[in-house]
């Protein structure tokens, strides 16, 4: 299995490895959660790759499912983390 002489799962490597560092270096949690769900993605990806089917669908139902719709849940709910002014006196 491979494009032009490269293997597609190497590239699949490199694009999880991007996407777990832009996870945890970005400022806007919206792009860091974004990242996190294409990392869950890949992950489950490699997982099929390497014949563990069962692995891969909990691995993409479960995370990319349920654990991102959680974290969105937290986004909206902290307001995106983004500190409210107080008051004035």
């Amino acid at each position: 299995m491979s494009i032009f002489g490269i293997d597609i799962l190497y590239i699949v490597l490199l694009a999880l490895i991007a996407s777990a560092i832009l996870a945890v270096s970005l400022k806007n949690l919206a792009y860091a959660i974004l990242s996190l769900f294409i990392l869950t993605v890949l992950t489950g990806i490699v997982f099929y790759s390497v014949n563990a089917p069962f692995v891969a669908l909990v691995q993409i139902a479960v995370f990319s499912g349920a654990i991102i719709v959680l974290f969105i849940f937290v986004l909206i709910m902290t307001r995106g983390g983004v500190a409210v002014e107080e008051e004035s006196r």
